[in-house]
């Protein structure tokens, strides 16, 4: 049997059995089809493009080969597993045959292979080592460079993204700039750490000494900018600033593709090298959720004397997309130690003020990110303690209702637009995974099927008191990927309300909305940003390769008041133990680059 044959069987299986998606397979098909891959590397080298296709899927930029070659090993086991009983035999030929060429395969092997390939590009401090132009012919489509395989793109976005870094930090040594004036720097914290005071008293600062500085605010997403936007309104109330300072300061802050000035026709940024934004000052909020591509699109339209500082949880989730660009920056800046030029450049809020009324939640998220599993355990099994409470996952929908039901009374009990907004804010179930019992569409299904117990008519897609979450930015009606609105219906018109200044609702009809799903419960990602005085968290029957610390603490610090974790504690411990740190070139590029003295 020829080794496509093998390999499209392969492929098939895998995706029949979800342990590979329709995308990574057709990438790795395509290895197949590419000009200099010898015969006896075809196999491995169309499941090393797969598989990093899906870390890539999964968040991660670059996929180590200690993973690959884990990995590997992993997908031929459980294809063999899975089929052991299977009465094709060609299809348990072609399974077991792969899995005698990968099972068990070193690190150093799949280097050794991967270095026999042409069009992989073999870079060596940032240059290639096998004569192949970084920035040369598409037909270079991965990188190998140190541990890490990556698909070219993101090997250079955070190659650009590590030189800027770099550039502005030893820019600012060179100049000898005052502490205030680095070109470069980061504010990280956890919730209620006050890091948008901080933002509010570096604008002030900055915009006393340097009235004409040009300033932009910038989030990834327009829920997060339109609450930077309040939250420093806020703060500048707070301390009184001058008319004169309040008028310098951007009254909107913009989403980061409409600070560039994205063009979706052409899938291009107006704002990028050669065209650089007209601003002195760039502040991005919740930065954790930035991913590579963008992050090199910002630093890339960046003016060489301008400052970027980046504000956000290193700690939370990272961006929905591929990369970890926060976490990788403050990681390797903690590492390198004091004295260190990238090291002086973030600074850590530690001290949260937000939990002080309910330390139970701060107890229980200091434990998460210990990974200290019997400490968490500990805080939510303390009766005495009611700010964070566990219970085993429902066995039946009677049970699920009994969590739910207080709530949705609430919801129900709404007797304005407003005021469901407002008992919406106060709690949200948020689930680790969007699909299953105990995901997003589970949990949504089952409080429907409550509603038209309770008399609620839905018949279609629209119904009186759905909440929607917007799935994308429209800056026609001003709804963003993210907000949440409520359907009311009132003398036979459904409008769709969101949140207005003080108190008040913006009614908008269904069919100039972008992309809405049902908000009952949402992912703890589409979280990010947000928080609710109560919080459910749904943990799924069992553990997950998305479900690690880094989720369960995103989601336990979303509550302002009260957090409710539901399933299996076993899953639970093994969530707090499970760290899902992604794979990252930029954080080995950083790493090198300021262990080397680079600034």
């Amino acid at each position: 049997m020829s080794e496509p044959i093998n390999l499209t069987v392969f492929f098939e299986t895998a995706v029949e059995h979800y342990l590979l998606s329709p995308s990574a397979r057709a990438l790795g098909e395509l290895t197949l089809r590419r000009a200099g891959v010898q015969r006896d590397a075809i196999v491995p080298i169309a499941i090393a493009v797969a598989l990093l296709s899906r870390a890539r899927d999964d968040g991660h930029s670059a996929l180590s080969l200690i993973d690959l070659a884990a990995e590997a090993t992993e997908l031929t086991r459980e294809l063999g597993s899975a089929n052991a009983a299977d009465g094709d035999g060609a299809r348990r030929d072609a399974i077991d045959a792969i899995g005698a060429l990968l099972s068990g395969r070193e690190a150093d092997w799949w280097r050794a292979t991967l270095e026999t390939v042409p069009s992989v590009v073999h870079a060596v401090n940032g240059h290639s080592a096998n004569g192949h132009a970084e920035n040369g012919h598409s037909l270079s489509p991965l990188v190998l460079h140190g541990s890490l395989l990556q698909f070219r793109r993101y090997y250079d976005a955070e190659r650009r993204i590590a030189v800027s870094i770099a550039t502005r930090i030893a820019a600012s040594l060179r100049a000898s700039l005052p502490q205030g004036n680095p070109t470069f720097r980061v504010i990280t914290g956890g919730p209620g750490t006050g890091k948008t005071t901080r933002i509010a008293e570096l604008l002030v600062e900055t915009l006393e000494r340097t009235p004409e500085l040009r300033v932009a605010l910038a989030a990834p997403t327009g829920k997060a900018a339109a609450r930077l936007s309040e939250s420093v309104r806020l703060r500048l109330d707070g301390m009184k600033a001058s008319p004169e300072v309040r008028a310098r300061v951007p009254q909107n802050a913009r989403t980061v593709h409409r600070l560039l000035g994205y063009q979706p026709d052409r899938d291009r940024f107006w704002s990028r090298a050669g065209t650089p934004l007209p601003y002195d000052l760039v502040i991005l909020d919740e930065a954790s959720m930035v991913d590579v591509l963008l992050m090199d699109a910002l630093v890339a339209a960046l003016p060489s004397h301008a400052t970027l500082l980046l504000v956000g949880d290193q700690d939370q989730l990272s961006s929905v997309e591929a990369g970890d660009v926060l976490g990788a920056i403050c990681r390797v800046a903690h590492d390198v130690g004091i004295g260190n030029a990238l090291n002086a450049s973030v600074q850590r809020l530690t001290r949260s003020y937000r939990f002080e009324a309910h330390p139970a939640i701060g107890d229980a998220a200091a434990a998460i990110l210990a990974g200290d599993a019997a400490a968490l355990s500990a805080v939510v099994h303390d009766v005495a303690r009611t700010d964070v409470r566990w219970t085993p996952a429902p066995r039946d929908r009677a049970e699920l209702l009994a969590l739910l039901v207080p709530h949705l009374e609430r919801c129900l009990a709404a007797e304005t637009p407003a005021d469901a907004l407002t008992a919406l804010d106060g709690f949200r179930v948020l689930c680790a995974e969007r699909e299953g019992t105990w995901g997003v569409s589970g949990i949504n299904a089952e409080v429907e099927r409550w509603l038209r117990s309770q008399g609620t008519v839905i018949t279609e897609r629209w119904y009186h008191r759905r909440p929607v979450m917007a799935m994308a930015n429209d800056y026609g009606t001003q709804v963003f990927n993210g907000d949440v609105g409520v359907a009311w219906d009132a003398d036979g018109e459904l409008l769709v309300h969101f949140p207005g200044p003080e108190g008040t609702t913006r009614a908008i009809q269904p069919a100039r909305l972008p992309e809405t799903q049902t908000a009952w419960a949402m992912t703890v990602h589409k979280a990010q940003g947000s928080e609710f005085t109560d919080v459910i968290v749904m943990l799924p029957a069992k553990g997950s390769r998305v479900l690690g610390r880094e989720l369960l603490y995103t989601a336990v610090t979303r509550a302002r008041s009260h957090v409710l974790i539901v399933g299996d504690e076993s899953v639970m411990r093994s969530a707090v133990s499970r760290t899902v740190r992604r794979g990252s070139g930029l954080e080995a590029m950083l790493r090198a680059g300021m262990t080397a003295g680079a600034t």
